[in-house]
């Protein structure tokens, strides 16, 4: 637990405190105390929420080599091999493009059974930061070549880990490519107002210096 960490639970606890003395104050019918604790409340909590969305546009994404992982507490994932292909079967890529076959590995270091949330998923982005996402159709003909690959949210056994390929369609003068990662779609409470995480632009792993030309 970071540092950041603990300054979101001292704040969070310390703004429903004051809100419970608050309500307090007002079932006492103490209306000028109410009005003036009330301003007091929105100003802190409006300073905290304007560090975290300063500090969040602010900061840069975080880049990782290609040997690096993602982490997501004891869930994490990586880069095992990512390659160029003309043609996956008898399919071709559009005018100007090519696949890229990313194989990908998730690792859990808890003692436990877990998985990824639902709605985890991959996507690249190039240097100008434009999104690819896996084409479903182009991984649908990928799996009737190579057999169906896991989903990020397949169960892992505690300390196991899998391997799974994800392909896509990259145009050919892209210069440096980026694997990003959607950690489901659940629920954005508390990340979203903690320092450093909220309005934060999510860590992505580099893989053009592991891709030949």
């Amino acid at each position: 637990m970071s540092t950041f960490d603990l300054t979101f639970i001292g704040c969070f606890l310390g703004a429903v405190g004051y809100a419970i003395w608050i309500l307090s104050l007002l079932l006492r019918r103490r209306w000028v105390e109410v009005r003036r604790q009330s301003v007091r409340w929105v100003i802190m909590v409006g300073l905290y929420l304007l560090v975290v969305v300063l500090v969040g546009l602010s900061s840069p994404r975080r880049i990782v080599a290609i040997q690096e992982i993602l982490r997501y507490d004891d869930w994490c994932l990586g880069v095992q091999n990512a390659t160029f292909a003309d043609a996956l079967g008898d399919r071709r890529p559009e005018t100007g493009k090519r696949f890229l076959v990313v194989t990908l590995k998730a690792i859990s270091t808890a003692g436990r059974v877990q998985a990824a949330p639902k709605g985890a998923l991959v996507y690249l982005l190039d240097d100008q930061d434009i999104r690819y996402d896996v084409p479903e159709q182009l991984q649908v003909a990928f799996e009737k070549l190579n057999g169906v690959q896991p989903e990020l949210t397949t169960r892992l056994d505690p300390h196991g880990s899998f391997l799974t390929m994800r392909v896509f369609e990259v145009p050919r003068n892209v210069k440096e490519l980026f694997l990003g990662h959607r950690h489901g779609t659940g629920s954005w409470f508390p990340d979203m107002f903690i320092i450093g995480t909220g309005f934060h632009k999510p860590p992505v792993i580099h893989l053009q210096t592991n891709l030949g030309r």
